[in-house]
């Protein structure tokens, strides 16, 4: 009976590592804090805090591997990558990269604007490792899909002008 059990148990251990991602990605709030937090301060936006239930809502839909938005009540930035070397700070770089395109004259919504809003005050976001085919097809790899969600939304028209501050 011993023998069986550990029989058992290797072989719950070697599918469980068979069915493991190719790689994961930290889901360290202070990591998401501090890019966002940095980032916003050069907007004269204030800190951000960690909101758990934002965490835990970003974490449930990313876990579905869908890269659409998922219409909920709050604010929302996805990003999505393929391989080993795609992380937060790339998705998060994505975001910010999109400010060359803002103009305050006729003021557009995008995870730029989001990210910066000054009336957001919470944030909580996760990474979710994909399966290849989920996000990205035919990549042979898995994807990295990053979600953040803020509370209140950003990215309100006819609000943007008090909102979105330039770089200092």
């Amino acid at each position: 009976m011993l023998l069986k059990l550990a029989a058992l148990v290797s072989l719950t251990g070697f599918v469980s590592a068979l069915a493991a991602p190719q790689h994961t990605v930290p889901n360290d709030k202070q990591i998401y804090l501090d890019l966002h937090n940095n980032y916003r301060a050069q907007h004269g936006a204030s800190a951000l805090s960690w909101n758990d239930n934002l965490a835990s809502y970003a974490a449930k839909v990313a876990s579905k591997c869908k890269f659409r938005h998922s219409g909920g009540i709050y604010g929302e930035n996805l990003a999505a990558g393929v391989g080993n070397g795609y992380d937060i700070q790339r998705g998060f770089s994505s975001w910010i990269d999109e400010s060359s395109q803002y103009s305050s004259i006729f003021p557009q919504a995008s995870h730029f604007t989001q990210v910066v809003w000054k009336g957001s005050k919470e944030l909580g976001c996760a990474a979710h490792v994909c399966v290849d085919g989920t996000i990205f097809s035919g990549m042979g790899q898995n994807s990295v899909f990053v979600i953040c969600e803020y509370n209140p939304p950003g990215n309100v028209m006819n609000r943007f002008l008090e909102n979105v501050q330039a770089l200092n």
